[in-house]
């Protein structure tokens, strides 16, 4: 499993394969530091249902989280690439995961009242 933030290099497509819907992406991220630093792209594969709801989100430029199985190198006429199955998202705003939270999870936890060090109150002498 390979987990990485990733950029949306071009905006997804979704075609059907074998009458399933399949989504193809490509994503970029960056490997090294200072002059040695490089773009590193994948090639993301989705299918089902997922695939249809999420290729109007899936644009130029916005950061997600990916979760990636069966990554691998393919070679096609003496050119590879580095391709992957993505199994799960998350999307990034201003650096940050939007994770989706349960409605419970939002609500305000009740606050326990204080506990008093102050034991001399308790004590009858």
């Amino acid at each position: 499993m390979f987990c990485k933030l990733v950029r949306i290099g071009k905006s997804a497509e979704l075609r059907n394969a074998n009458g399933k819907n399949v989504l193809s992406v490509s994503v970029v991220y960056d490997v090294g530091w200072g002059q040695n630093k490089k773009s590193q792209w994948l090639n993301l594969a989705m299918w089902g249902a997922q695939a249809e709801k999420v290729v109007e989100h899936f644009s130029k430029g916005k950061q997600i989280v990916v979760r990636v199985d069966d990554l691998h190198i393919d070679e096609y006429n003496g050119k590879s690439s580095l391709k992957g199955t993505l199994v799960s998202f998350e999307f990034v705003q201003d650096g940050k995961r939007q994770e989706q939270e349960p409605q419970q999870a939002r609500q305000p936890t009740q606050r326990q009242a204080p506990v008093s060090n102050d034991l001399d109150d308790d004590l009858p002498w």
